[in-house]
């Protein structure tokens, strides 16, 4: 079976995934991509051929949190990089420093952390507060990654009913100028047209949500 991911979208959407635990313990999680399969932090070798191996690397490629992390993510803020190796055979190896020439990103703590009625750090301390957004607790519940314009990146928890027109709200009021824009997804990249939509009906459950000007083609220097 080869494998169904491009290197090229996993290294820039691992860029857009983020989990700041509201515990202090920091983990850095290390997906190595090797020519027929991958490693996470140098322990038991992935084919690309298993199913769930897979899935795992879909939902990096999605710009999306594997589930199989998710409960360690709620203890703990996760670091995650990933190395493209593709062009070598993996070898296991004895516990050894392994130096690495290819190309790779860090996540993690840079970004900050928003929780619903609760304002919190950003980047930029010239930017407006953060503003909150009501929540219904006897309604399921999702958290969204929201990339804006000038460079921040907020995660943000909204209702599954809450609208796209409540999303376009919350990111034109994080900024003092907001010049017209449109909301999309990562990937696979879909602009978010309907505004009357609910989050459920849009598919947008734990989605990767990017500001996009309308005077620019392409996210944050993507092609």
């Amino acid at each position: 079976m080869r494998r169904s991911f491009s290197v090229e979208d996993l290294l820039d959407e691992v860029e857009k995934i983020c989990y700041d635990a509201s515990g202090t313990s920091k983990v850095e999680m290390v997906v190595r991509l090797w020519k027929d399969g991958f490693t996470v932090n140098d322990e038991e070798f992935r084919s690309y051929s298993i199913p769930e191996n897979q899935d795992f690397l879909d939902a990096i490629k999605r710009g999306e949190l594997p589930p199989e992390w998710e409960s360690r993510a709620e203890e703990e803020e996760l670091e995650i990089s990933v190395e493209d190796l593709t062009e070598e055979n993996y070898v296991p190896k004895k516990k050894a420093f392994h130096p690495f020439s290819g190309r790779g990103y860090r996540l993690g703590s840079v970004a900050p952390r928003v929780v619903a009625r609760s304002p919190s750090v950003h980047e930029d301390g010239e930017s407006p507060p953060i503003p909150m957004v009501t929540l219904d607790h006897a309604l399921p519940v999702t958290s969204l990654q929201i990339w804006l314009a000038d460079g921040r990146r907020l995660v943000q928890r909204f209702n599954l009913s809450h609208r796209i027109s409540d999303v376009q709200d919350f990111v034109a009021r994080c900024q003092r100028n907001c010049p017209p824009f449109v909301l999309t997804t990562s990937l696979p990249f879909r602009e978010l047209n309907d505004k009357e939509l609910s989050l459920e009906e849009a598919d947008l459950a734990n989605a990767v949500i990017v500001q996009r000007p309308l005077n620019t083609q392409a996210p944050f220097g993507h092609s």
